[in-house]
């Protein structure tokens, strides 16, 4: 085996395992843990945190409650009224957390029995 041919199987030993898929097994909202089952190796994983998504606004503490409001798009009269009246919904938004059952992309860090983390889901929400 050539020196080049080495270093590309020791990067490629290095890098296996580091990125993974599996399905979501448990989880624990208030401390926005899970645990995700692996096909490939029939294992679980132990408790990981979730990455916090960009769905929460910055202007605001994590845990205070954040929302935003969207007007109505269907601008016809609802509800037994006789004409359109004009007003808003509120929405609050949260941070991602994947449900039992979700499939996730899990990254581990690349020292030997690292911790992982989930950096999202990989299928549509269901």
């Amino acid at each position: 085996m050539t020196e080049a041919e080495n270093r590309e199987n020791l990067v490629s030993q290095a890098l296996d395992g580091l990125v993974r898929v599996g399905t979501v097994t448990d989880r624990q909202m208030d401390k926005r843990l899970v645990r995700v089952w692996f096909n490939d190796d029939n294992l679980p994983s132990g408790w990981m945190p979730v990455i916090i998504s960009q769905d929460v606004t910055p202007d605001y503490e994590y845990d205070d409650p954040q929302w935003t409001e969207f007007d109505t798009e269907d601008k016809v009269p609802q509800a037994g009224e006789t004409k359109y009246v004009p007003h808003k919904h509120k929405i609050k938004r949260k941070p991602y957390m994947p449900k039992v059952g979700d499939q996730v992309l899990v990254v581990y860090l690349p020292i030997w029995n690292a911790d992982g983390f989930v950096i999202g889901g990989i299928q549509k929400w269901r």
